[in-house]
């Protein structure tokens, strides 16, 4: 048991000196992954970690890991959940493969941090931060997968703003904006439209 052994990992590693490590992103702090994981593997060289599977919900994904690790011949495991979020930990819409690789890494740091208390403070609160969570919706709805993204709709709303638009260049593009049959990759294509248009009547105005 945990409580009555004093060489568990956890009670090895809940007091090691961590702060010197970590490394802030955005308005949080992190610990690298490799420092997590160099950690562990001291106390269980054949520790694993695996990926389970990538839950998506709309246009957002979650991580499920798994850690393996072993003490005192007792095999453990330890599943951990990460959402893939942005430096203002706010859910990516359709986030890419390289951003789903980063919250899996994340992810593993989280569970070792979680089994050994490995600098475990920095989680702390995390739950009560939760409960101000506002997710980012369109007109107060959830984005659907393969529909306009949240961050699409801010490029435009942007791009509706500029001077150089052709006269009812607005109204277009708020229209494009608010059309619930516009996809992503039609968002994708008229962002990159609109964009040359405008940049062409720059140069044209200089």
């Amino acid at each position: 048991m945990l409580d009555d052994n004093p060489k568990h990992p956890y009670h090895i590693l809940r007091h090691d000196e961590y702060k010197t490590l970590t490394e802030n992103k955005g308005e949080y702090e992190y610990l690298s992954w490799a420092v997590c994981w160099d950690k562990l593997k001291q106390i269980d060289p054949d520790a694993r970690y695996e990926l389970v599977e990538v839950l998506e919900f709309g246009q957002s994904k979650v991580v499920h890991i798994r850690l393996h690790y072993e003490f005192d011949n007792v095999s453990n495991i330890h599943d951990e959940y990460l959402a893939v979020t942005n430096n203002s930990n706010r859910a990516m819409s359709n986030p890419d493969s390289v951003q789903v690789v980063n919250t899996f890494r994340r992810a593993v740091a989280k569970a070792v941090s979680m089994a050994t208390g490995y600098g475990i403070e920095l989680w702390f609160g995390e739950d009560i931060q939760d409960l101000d969570y506002i997710p980012n919706s369109i007109n107060g709805k959830m984005p659907v997968k393969g529909g306009i993204t949240p961050d699409q709709r801010v490029k435009l709303d942007r791009l509706s703003r500029s001077n150089h638009l052709k006269p009812g260049g607005k109204e277009r593009i708020l229209e494009i904006m608010n059309n619930p049959n516009t996809t992503e990759e039609t968002a994708n294509e008229r962002i990159a439209e609109i964009q040359a248009a405008i940049k062409q009547r720059k140069s044209e105005t200089k």
